[in-house]
C-alpha cells in the first residue's frame, strides 16, 4: 500500500454509490444547476441520497471493523493511523482533538501504534512538554496493504464509470459533506450530556 493508498484506505470519504449518478443527472436537469420545477422529484432525490449516504457510512464503519479484526487492531487505532497518514506528524494533543479521545486514551493508542511499528514519538522541536507522533507509513503499508487492495481496485473501477465533470460534482459534494460532518461532530462534542433520569 503506497502512502496515497494509506491516505484513502477508509472508504467512508468516497461516498460513491449508484444513487450519486442519479443526483448528478438531477443537478444537471434542464441546465438549471440543480433547481427542479418538480418538488416531488427533488424530495425523492434527496431521500435517495440520504439513504445512500447512511448505507455507505454504515458499510464504511463495518469495513473498517473487518480490516481491524483481520489485522488484530482496534478500529479506533486503525482510524487514528489514517488520520496520521492524511495529516502527517502531529502532537498527541492534536490527535486527541481530532479523534475526540482523552489524552489518557491517546497515550495508550500511541503506545499500541508504536508497538506495531506504525508510529513513533519524537520530541517536539519547540515545546519540551509535548511530543510529536510521526506515522511510519512503510511499516503500515507492509502489514495493511493486502487488506485494502481489493477495496482500492473496486473503487478505482467505480470511479472509472464517471466523467471528469461528474467526479468534480461528487468531489465537491463529498468535501462539503465532510465539512458539515466535522462541524456537527464539534457541536455534539461541545454539548454537555444531560443526566438520565
Amino acid at each position: 500500500m503506497t502512502q496515497a493508498s494509506v491516505r484513502r484506505a477508509p472508504p467512508a470519504t468516497l461516498f460513491l454509490t449508484r444513487n450519486i449518478s442519479y443526483l448528478i443527472r438531477f443537478f444537471n436537469k434542464e441546465g438549471k444547476g440543480g433547481v427542479s420545477s418538480n418538488y416531488a422529484d427533488r424530495a425523492s432525490s434527496v431521500a435517495a441520497l440520504d439513504r445512500a449516504l447512511r448505507e455507505t457510512s454504515a458499510q464504511s464503519v463495518l469495513f473498517s471493523q473487518a480490516v481491524a479484526d483481520r489485522v488484530g487492531m482496534n478500529p479506533t487505532d486503525l482510524e487514528s493511523l489514517d488520520i496520521l497518514a492524511r495529516y502527517g506528524p502531529m502532537t498527541a494533543g492534536r490527535l486527541a482533538e481530532l479523534t475526540g479521545l482523552t489524552t489518557g486514551a491517546i497515550t495508550g493508542l500511541v503506545d499500541r501504534l508504536e508497538s506495531r511499528g506504525y508510529a513513533r514519538r519524537e520530541p517536539h522541536p519547540t515545546d519540551r512538554r509535548s511530543v510529536v507522533v510521526r506515522p511510519l507509513l512503510e511499516n503500515a503499508e507492509r502489514d495493511l496493504a493486502s487488506s485494502y487492495a481489493a477495496m482500492s481496485k473496486a473503487m478505482d473501477e467505480l470511479v472509472s464509470r464517471y466523467s471528469d465533470d461528474e467526479l468534480a460534482v461528487i468531489a465537491d459534494f463529498i468535501s462539503r459533506a465532510a465539512t458539515v460532518t466535522a462541524e456537527q461532530i464539534a457541536k455534539v462534542r461541545g454539548k454537555s450530556m444531560e443526566p438520565r433520569a
